[in-house]
């Protein structure tokens, strides 16, 4: 191993700016200081690259293996002064860039300070068996991710054959007639509306009703492995206990995410947010409400801050089959979210594994 300077090691360069009402729909990344933000048509980097926070959020650090377009929150790297690029992207998980803060206000992370800042790192020849071993990790988990993905696809796709196509076990022997639930207006003759007419419109409510969670503060929360499912796209932090038990959904009920769906397989403490639980008929309640998820979006309301209320979730009319045709949905694809469970659990023991590794290759405690 050797000592160097963080500037010998890899070079971080300011993202480009992209206002969100110009990007326009395509297959690059978008990638902000902690995720992939969006998809657009253009793109300013080719791969590999390595993005961290600049702005508001430090710390993460990801790798992005294709043309992307970085933010300005982020920082990236193209010149990785001849070292391995992935080892680049586990070396800086180690460096926990977050202590480097140097705002005020808002969390920035400054480069220049990190430039003159001396760090130990292999040789090149052990650079690339570390990263090779530190990728198996993940390698597996992205394997997992989209077997995940795939089982969730499959799911979606039956609940449109059958509620939405009407291609259900039977749907040959049922009439179809014209419906129209309440508040909806038909414009045109040759657009009405026909579903089976053992179907009908109803409040959500009537089928699955949301509750409000509890909020818990940062300061409240004691040290534990129970996520707290806030506003934000992932926990707000974590708890000791739970206050939702089992297999549940939320719905985020404020902020910029307000209205966002998702789905737990196990203990949460339900906060920020709107949740529902019954294993009868949870998973066609999650893939009614993901089908209709730019509806709930648009029950935000609220002038400063947007909310959506569970009241709002439960007024929501949708199209409601017979009983048996919801127990009969949601036993069939059980089975998948089952095997997504056991995935996750999967993820999880690769995560712990890699990330007790990590360190101590990095360090040279563990020789490679």
């Amino acid at each position: 191993m050797k000592k160097i300077t963080f500037d010998n090691f890899v070079r971080l360069s300011r993202g480009f700016d992209l206002p969100e009402r110009k990007i326009v729909d395509g297959e690059y990344p978008v990638v902000a200081s902690t995720n992939i933000k969006a998809y657009h048509n253009a793109y300013k980097v080719n791969p590999p690259v390595v993005v961290t926070g600049r702005s508001g959020s430090l710390g993460k650090v990801q790798y992005i293996d294709s043309k992307c377009w970085p933010l300005n929150t982020s920082l990236y790297s193209k010149d990785f002064r001849g070292n391995i690029p992935k080892y680049i992207y586990f070396f800086l998980q180690t460096m926990h860039l977050e202590q480097y803060n140097a705002g005020a206000g808002v969390p920035t992370l400054n480069q220049n300070h990190l430039q003159r800042l001396k760090i130990v790192v292999h040789d090149i020849d052990e650079q690339k068996k570390v990263a090779d071993i530190l990728s198996t990790y993940d390698n597996l988990i992205e394997n997992n991710n989209k077997r995940i993905k795939l089982l969730e696809q499959m799911a979606e796709n039956l609940y449109k054959e059958w509620f939405v196509r009407f291609r259900f076990p039977g749907y040959e022997d049922v009439e179809f007639e014209e419906k129209k639930p309440r508040g909806w207006q038909v414009s045109n003759e040759e657009k009405k509306h026909y579903a089976p007419s053992i179907f009908k419109y109803d409040e959500f409510g009537k089928i699955g009703s949301f509750a409000r969670g509890k909020n818990i503060t940062v300061a409240k929360m004691i040290e534990g492995d129970i996520p707290v499912i806030s506003a934000g796209l992932q926990p707000s932090g974590y708890h000791n206990e739970a206050n939702v038990y089992g297999t549940s959904l939320t719905i985020s009920a404020s902020g910029a995410n307000a209205g966002y769906l998702q789905y737990h397989m196990n203990d949460i403490w339900a906060a920020d947010c709107s949740y529902y639980q019954d294993d009868t008929k949870i998973w066609f309640l999650y893939n009614t409400l993901k089908y209709l998820q730019p509806v709930i979006s648009n029950l935000q309301c609220g002038a400063a801050q947007p909310h959506v209320y569970p009241k709002n979730i439960n007024k929501l009319f949708v199209l409601i089959p017979t009983e048996e045709l919801i127990y009969k949905y949601n036993d069939f694809v059980k089975t998948y979210y089952e095997e997504i469970k056991i995935l996750n659990q999967h993820n999880q023991i690769l995560t712990k594994q890699r990330d007790m590794l990590l360190p101590r290759l990095m360090s040279g405690k563990l020789k490679v």
